[in-house]
């Protein structure tokens, strides 16, 4: 077994020792130790990168609001060694404060609330999302079902402005979002704008599907909107009404866990329809992550068109970003699959 294996097990044991109880309840300087030691080979990152990393999940699960993450002086060095993520956003989606108090008095407090901008063909874009507030514990960050439990990654601007970019062929279709996370982006943005026959947004995270529901409900959308909860291995739940039924699927950054690569797959069979559905998959390469899904799509079935330069904006950016030393396009850049099948098993 490599020694890369070795760790991934013991950090997800030391989780799941942790998943129970909230994080300020256990010996944290223990587990970092037991990581550095694990961490400090040839193969692994530094014992002291890897020291960062979990302090930062610490804190996440502790909400500790007395200490920031890392302090003013050293935030540039953690921003290099420590984030998992580096490269944060393209910075083409704006956040800004909500601010329609009356209907904020209904659903909840106001630190909760913003409102998401994209500026997409000279034209501004913008839905307002909910900020879940609660205390994580470790099991919310684990597994599969954690897409999108902690902030907006690249692959979803990307595929959001993808669609914003491609409104018309929208209209009037049925829609399906596999894996959308806290904010169901790119979905609930067509759901407002592309004047879709309905859009169904799913994630297989219970907490992230409650907090969609919020979201939807301050939104003027143009279409029926249905919010559910979806784990891809669970083919009972598979609503049979909705089988081969969408012209559309969405999913973004949803391919990194090997052992449900395969579920996602027949799940994008079940609900696609034949000849004229697409799938738009968005994800960076990531190794060989993106080269094994596009293998599983082959052997399900599916037809596949792999898009590189998609959106002239996103380009852009990605050809400036590769300057620097923070962006790997490898992990960085999404890439654009659609996916289409002929027909049915």
């Amino acid at each position: 077994m490599s020694s890369t294996k070795n760790q991934r097990i013991v950090q997800k044991t030391t989780l799941q020792k942790m998943s129970s109880m909230q994080l300020s309840d256990y010996d944290m300087e223990n587990t970092l130790n037991i990581i550095k030691e694990r961490d400090g080979d040839d193969q692994g990152p530094s014992p002291s990168t890897a020291r960062k990393r979990w302090k930062i999940l610490a804190k996440v699960l502790r909400k500790d609001s007395s200490e920031e993450t890392v302090s003013s002086e050293d935030s540039e060095e953690a921003e290099r060694t420590a984030s998992v993520r580096r490269f944060k956003s393209f910075d083409l989606l704006k956040q800004d404060s909500f601010e329609d108090h009356l209907a904020l008095d209904c659903l909840g407090k106001p630190d909760n609330w913003y409102t998401y901008k994209l500026n997409v063909d000279d034209r501004e874009y913008y839905v307002n999302i909910h900020h879940l507030e609660r205390h994580m514990t470790a099991e919310d960050l684990m597994g599969f079902n954690n897409t999108g439990n902690v902030c907006v990654w690249p692959s979803e601007e990307a595929l959001t402005i993808y669609c914003l970019s491609n409104l018309p062929h929208f209209k009037n279709k049925w829609i399906l979002e596999l894996g959308g996370g806290m904010t169901c982006l790119a979905g609930l943005m067509l759901s407002k704008y592309a004047k879709p026959y309905a859009v169904h947004l799913t994630d297989g995270n219970q907490i992230s599907i409650e907090n969609v529901r919020k979201t939807v409900c301050l939104n003027e959308l143009s279409c029926y909107t249905k919010c559910s909860t979806l784990q891809w291995e669970d083919q009972g739940q598979r609503a049979p009404s909705e089988c081969e039924k969408f012209n559309f699927i969405l999913s973004a950054d949803c391919l990194f866990f090997d052992d449900v690569r395969s579920f996602l797959v027949d799940t994008i069979w079940y609900y696609l329809k034949p000849l004229e559905g697409i799938a738009l998959i968005m994800a960076p390469r990531r190794g060989k992550t993106l080269d094994n899904f596009i293998k599983h799509c082959v052997a399900k079935g599916f037809t596949i068109e792999t898009v590189h330069k998609y959106n002239d904006i996103i380009w852009q950016k990605h050809v400036e970003l590769k300057q620097m030393e923070l962006y790997d396009e490898d992990i960085h850049y999404p890439i654009l699959l659609k996916l289409t099948k002929m027909e049915s098993e």
